[in-house]
């Protein structure tokens, strides 16, 4: 698949279940309930799940559970970082303990970005995710990578059940698109193996240290290979049987690429019409939500619907009420928008605050 253009269309995730041999009880149509968000909720917002069955279980039968996701501080947040933020705040409000890891060393080694720049974003991210509403309380976390030295044991304690083939295997989707822009190696050199290693340790070292029996991990679809690079390493370490008590349940839930403006396949840093940051004016914003949005056949393909479910506040009813407006069209979709603008300016202010 990587040396084939990739449209992230209907399919290409089919492509996905094929490809990669996941059968319909691993990887399929969410069909389970998180805390407070229904089923019908979930599917709004995520395409597929691997294992979230399970986790949905366990939570329900309260074990120690949590979500976790993250991002390489390579540079100010984009829409697809802004998603994973208000998601991770929409699923501690629906009552379930979610980790943000941001990734300070992952931008260092697999984005060659300079340790004092990527550090200094650390913390102004920080500061970001706080003022959009995140809790850390309750089991949350929000944490470096720079500082917590149990993950970065964690990451030399699993390297010995990973190999060459794990690593090779791993690329994501769009690792050709990010190389050919100057943006990542070339080969999974060494370096990108060290950043991918403690990645998989940010997800197992909420059971080695915090004894959380469920771990779901929330990226985008593209992101795939890296889940099942972290269960195969999972597997491994359970036949082992080195670790004692070791008994964990990864988990993933994948949500869709979003769409690029002015009918792009997909946003892109690359093409700049295609694409919001934090950082851009608000007249520039409410233009490319208000004109932007391209030709589409169904909300999902819209890619104002698409942040309207994941770079936003809305309750589940209100993204109910937007889907069957984006279906019909007309001026109360041209409206809704208009609102919408508003809403992302609002959450993009705060990065310069």
């Amino acid at each position: 698949m990587k040396n084939k253009k990739i449209v992230f269309d209907k399919a290409y995730y089919d492509s996905l279940m094929k490809e990669f041999g996941y059968n319909p009880l691993e990887f399929e149509k969410i069909n389970f309930s998180l805390g407070k968000l229904k089923k019908d909720d979930l599917q709004r917002m995520w395409l597929c799940h691997h294992n979230g069955s399970n986790f949905s279980r366990h939570l329900k039968n309260n074990l120690k559970v949590i979500v976790t996701t993250g991002f390489g501080l390579s540079g100010e947040p984009h829409v697809g970082t802004l998603s994973q933020i208000l998601r991770s705040i929409i699923l501690q409000r629906a009552g379930i303990p979610v980790q943000i890891v941001l990734g300070d060393l992952d931008a260092y080694n697999g984005k060659n970005i300079p340790l004092k720049k990527t550090l200094q974003l650390a913390e102004k991210y920080k500061k970001f995710i706080l003022s959009l509403g995140f809790n850390q309380k309750y089991g949350s976390i929000l944490r470096a990578q720079y500082n917590d030295l149990s993950a970065l044991r964690t990451s030399y304690l699993i390297g010995h059940f990973m190999d060459d083939d794990m690593f090779d295997k791993a690329e994501e989707d769009l690792h050709s698109f990010y190389h050919k822009r100057g943006k990542v190696d070339k080969e999974m050199s060494y370096r990108r193996r060290l950043s991918l290693n403690l990645m998989i340790a940010d997800f197992i070292d909420l059971h080695i240290k915090q004894n959380y029996r469920s771990v779901l991990v929330m990226l985008g679809i593209d992101e795939h290979q890296y889940v099942r690079f972290g269960m195969e390493a999972v597997k491994r370490i359970k036949e082992s049987r080195q670790f004692d008590n070791f008994n964990m349940t990864l988990a993933a839930m994948y949500s869709p690429m979003i769409k690029g403006f002015y009918n792009y396949p997909k946003m892109s840093k690359s093409f700049p019409k295609s694409s919001i940051n934090v950082s851009m004016k608000p007249e520039e914003i409410r233009k490319k939500i208000i004109q932007g949005e391209g030709k589409y056949d169904k909300p999902e393909n819209n890619v104002v619907y698409q942040m309207m479910t994941s770079v936003s506040y809305y309750a589940p009813k209100k993204i109910k009420e937007l889907y069957n407006l984006c279906l019909a069209g007309g001026l109360e979709w041209e409206k809704a928008k208009r609102e919408y603008a508003e809403v992302l300016i609002d959450i993009c202010s705060k990065w310069k605050k």
